[in-house]
């Protein structure tokens, strides 16, 4: 049998002239092939299994997102099939009702979405409700249910999974949210003044809430509405200098300089 020195010793130059194809299919090759990104598919959202919860991400083309758990994910047909068993997926589809008529099946239902839609708008208006006037969390615990027994024939309130815990998140991270971007977004072209109050709260704390004071030209009237509330000391250090003159001062610009407000705004 003849052989060249090449097919006995991996250090023989003659070797390295192999093609990386032939390497890699005798699996002799030491160079790792990268992993392509792909690029969304607009024929998945055609796809029963799909349709009812994909859609693509704006001036992203190498992500997809799931309208039912607003993620993000790589737009990879292999992602998207392990996120349509992922705990978080089912705990959606079960919560605004969505039938499977398999595993990772969805029903092509545009009703469906547009009452998930309104599901969703009922919860935010009644945590909006108990936040206006002052009432209670716990409330959620036994609200949702009430309102279930008194409309049986809604599929709105039946569909409502509320509870203290979700109307805490809602409003903090939904209603919280959106007033204070839109607040900040008009006090970055309007003149307004301030208004604080510094108090101890009953947890001994000492807070700062900050008030805006400016001229509304849509309903041609004064608004005053609620900024912020600064929590003045960190530890038992910051504290001992006392809330001082100057230190309430520095927390007030620090609070507008934070969120972008231009300082000479303030009058």
């Amino acid at each position: 049998m003849y052989y060249t020195k090449s097919d006995d010793d991996p250090d023989d130059p003659v070797r390295d002239r192999t093609p990386e194809s032939t390497k890699r299919r005798r699996g002799e090759s030491s160079k790792k092939t990268l992993h392509k990104k792909q690029k969304f598919r607009h024929y998945w959202l055609k796809d029963p299994k799909f349709s009812n919860w994909l859609s693509a991400v704006h001036n992203n083309e190498f992500m997809a997102k799931c309208k039912l758990c607003m993620s993000d994910m790589c737009a990879e047909l292999s992602v998207l099939k392990k996120h349509v068993l992922s705990k978080k997926h089912l705990s959606c589809v079960r919560s605004t009702g969505t039938r499977q008529q398999s595993i990772g099946n969805f029903v092509n239902d545009q009703s469906k979405l547009k009452e998930i839609e309104q599901t969703r708008r009922a919860e935010i208006l009644l945590c909006g409700f108990i936040s206006e006037h002052n009432l209670s969390f716990n409330l959620m615990n036994h609200l949702t249910a009430v309102c279930k027994q008194a409309f049986p024939d809604s599929k709105i309130a039946n569909s409502m999974n509320l509870s203290r815990t979700k109307a805490t998140s809602i409003v903090v991270n939904v209603i919280g949210k959106n007033y204070n971007e839109d607040l900040v977004d008009i006090l970055k072209s309007t003149c307004f003044s301030i208004i604080i109050d510094e108090s101890t709260d009953v947890g001994c704390l000492k807070t700062l809430c900050i008030c805006v004071k400016y001229f509304e030209e849509s309903n041609n009237e004064f608004q005053t509405k609620f900024f912020k509330l600064i929590q003045l000391f960190k530890d038992a250090d910051s504290a001992n200098e006392g809330a001082t003159a100057q230190k309430i001062f520095d927390e007030v610009m620090k609070a507008f300089i934070d969120t972008g407000v231009p300082l000479d705004n303030i009058i």
